[in-house]
């Protein structure tokens, strides 16, 4: 069975529009399948179609938490994440299924159509250390091919493999690098995540986001998670001596009073969550493999 969860705060317009696309994908796969609509502590719901069930938060807890409840509630055995503001292709899910079982593979992404992509794929991901970070980039093909992280807006994975991993980290609540930080790990336990172009799905862009937060929140949130990614995933001592330069180069000279703020929060986070330490791939040879064309 394949359980698609979707996450939804006041939603009720966005599942209007994209539910039915869904389903019909989920059908067309060929296998049972269920949908869980995770109401995160909104309401606005609106009425469910047939095949969905509801998963309702008392609080608005972000993105992470909400899949991480609705899949504590899946009956399937396969997972597809998806936000609320995506339409699927009827093709879609059986062409991310097929690419499983296989060999040491975490998720399948496919490509995600947006205007938020200069290249009109937000799917496939790149990772290049520019500077002591980690730089995300576009990394468009026609072809099947690794890619750094299972972009959270749409992905397939098994529901195992996501619990092994202990799915999406709160410490990113409520929203931004929980989808990097989930494919970084995989990497490094030596599991692929797969960017499946053949396979296609529209993304409406951070609808919800655009709605309910200041730009201000969102940059300061967003650079405190880019941060505190760094600070507890690099593990080589020398990236993280690059890494800890340019943390400084920010404190001492970023004029954007909203990313230093979340540089603070970031430090105080880790402070008290530590580093990770996984065995398995190191952070040059996961960047060699997703380094992109």
């Amino acid at each position: 069975m394949i359980s698609a969860i979707v996450p939804t705060f006041r939603g009720a317009a966005r599942l209007a529009r994209n539910l039915p696309s869904v389903r019909a994908s989920l059908a067309a796969a060929g296998e049972p399948w269920e949908v869980v609509v995770v109401d995160d502590g909104g309401g606005d719901v609106g009425p469910l179609p047939e095949g969905a069930r509801l998963v309702a938060l008392v609080e608005n807890g972000g993105y992470g938490p909400a899949v991480n409840a609705g899949v504590a509630e899946a009956r399937g055995d396969h997972l597809l994440v998806l936000n609320d503001d995506v339409r699927l292709e009827e093709a879609t899910v059986g062409k991310l299924r097929r690419q499983f079982p296989g060999p040491g593979l975490f998720a399948a992404v496919p490509a995600v159509r947006s205007s938020l992509a200069a290249c009109g794929d937000e799917g496939g991901k790149a990772g290049v250390l520019v500077g002591g970070l980690i730089e995300i980039r576009e990394a468009p093909s026609a072809e099947t091919h690794p890619t750094l992280y299972p972009v959270g807006c749409c992905f397939l994975c098994p529901r195992a493999a996501y619990l092994d991993l202990g799915g999406f980290d709160d410490c990113y609540a409520p929203f931004f690098w929980e989808d990097v930080d989930l494919g970084y790990r995989a990497w490094q336990r030596g599991l692929r995540v797969l960017h499946v172009p053949e396979a296609v799905c529209h993304h409406e862009g951070s609808a919800t986001l655009s709605e309910q937060r200041t730009l201000e929140e969102r940059e300061r949130i967003g650079f405190r998670n880019r941060v505190l990614f760094h600070l507890r995933n690099l593990q080589a001592p020398a990236l993280r001596a690059r890494c800890l330069g340019a943390l400084t180069a920010f404190a001492l000279f970023e004029a954007r009073a909203e990313r230093l703020a979340g540089l603070g929060e970031a430090v105080a986070l880790f402070r008290r969550l530590g580093p990770r330490r996984e065995q398995g791939l190191s952070d040059g040879e996961i960047l060699d493999r997703v380094a992109g064309a």
